[in-house]
């Protein structure tokens, strides 16, 4: 086969393509050879067209139509780059069968994308405001779009008034925001709660000088709720009262991860704060899931003999911490994610084809280990 064959028969199979693909992790297909952001794009494709979806008739006979039509990866990127601005249940798996099914140059297509997108009102860039949406079905939802720290303020009293742990996060959140709105329920007041830090702050020993010293306008350290603050800010926490009456420092080896938490009274408060100051969010790659939200995870399961030491715990998100794989040798029919490892004294993800991987968020080289 000629390369203009190979490139033409490349060309029109991008559904079986991305079907192979569903199953394959990015950083094994860049291990390969391929370029990781490529990887990635085609990973998370694929995860949209034969992933879970809110209307999985339209989406299987949408695929059908893209496979019969022989429609390339590019074409198929260009459908869900529009489609994916459309956040109304069904509007965005509608929006691909119509563009999949439109009769046109690739240019044209797009082109016709574009302006369905903005007759759906999907491409406007956020701004800070409040607004609130129509009655749906007895429903009606309001979002709320301001200052990270004011969301976060506000994200902490609602944690703090939930009655039920075992409630649905959501739901949970719901009913501590009416009763904080209607003065009602455990714990609800006037004002926000303003809470002393059991929020990790992670700051190397030169940062912290500066801060102490009063040069703390270009210092910016991140924290474990998923913000960031700048020396300035911290100065004004710790004046303030905000950072409680002791300061607690944690101990962490370059190539053995956390040791100790000096002034912490219980050990399980003790490990978990270590590891949040370790990794400030969830260290899946590509997750952005704040350390405060996240559960404690053994590195080596602890069904499988893990000690409960901080050298072999770290924070995962919920949605990571099932799907990470305690057990890499089990046969299963579900594709291999990796799981979570120490490696060279940071936890990275091991790809399914032995590849560390870091998160690349941020606050991931903002953590304690990257301060040493």
């Amino acid at each position: 086969m000629k390369g203009y064959q190979l490139l033409m028969h490349f060309n029109t199979s991008g559904v079986d393509i991305l079907r192979d693909v569903v199953e394959c992790s990015p950083y094994d297909m860049a291990s390969d050879g391929m370029v990781l952001s490529t990887a990635k794009q085609y990973v998370k494709l694929a995860h949209v067209l034969f992933g879970p979806a809110d209307s999985p008739r339209v989406q299987r006979e949408a695929i059908e139509l893209a496979e019969e039509r022989k429609l390339s990866i590019e074409y198929l990127q260009m459908v869900n780059k529009h489609a994916k601005k459309l956040t109304a249940r069904g509007a965005a798996w509608k929006l691909r069968a119509e563009l999949i099914a439109y009769e046109g140059s690739y240019e044209e297509a797009d082109a016709h994308g574009k302006k369905r997108v903005l007759e759906e009102g999907g491409d406007t860039p956020k701004q800070p405001g409040v607004r609130i949406g129509r009655a749906m079905d007895g429903l009606r939802t309001i979002s709320v779009t301001a200052d990270q720290r004011r969301v976060t303020d506000l994200e902490k009293t609602l944690d703090a008034a939930i009655e039920d742990p075992d409630q649905p996060r959501s739901e949970a959140l719901l009913e501590a925001f009416w009763n904080h709105v209607e003065g009602t329920g455990t714990g609800t007041g006037s004002g926000l709660i303003r809470p002393e830090y059991r929020t990790v702050i992670a700051i190397g020993l030169d940062d912290f000088a500066k801060v102490s010293a009063g040069s703390a306008d270009d210092v910016i350290v991140g924290l474990s709720d998923g913000t960031t603050m700048t020396g300035a800010e911290l100065i004004n926490a710790a004046l303030a009262g905000a950072l409680g009456d002791k300061v607690y420092a944690g101990l962490f080896h370059p190539t053995a991860g956390p040791v100790n938490l000096y002034e912490a009274r219980f050990a399980s408060w003790k490990q978990r704060t270590l590891a949040m100051a370790e990794n400030l969010v969830c260290p899946w790659p590509d997750c952005n899931v704040p350390a405060d939200r996240c559960q404690v995870h053994h590195i080596d399961a602890h069904k499988n003999g893990g000690n409960t030491k901080p050298s072999n715990l770290t924070m995962l998100c919920r949605y990571h911490n099932g799907v990470n794989d305690d057990d890499p040798h089990r046969r299963s029919s579900k594709p291999k994610r990796g799981r979570m490892r120490r490696h060279r004294g940071k936890v990275r993800l091991i790809t399914p084809g032995g590849r560390p991987v870091d998160n690349t968020h941020d606050l991931s080289s903002m953590g304690a280990m990257n301060l040493l």
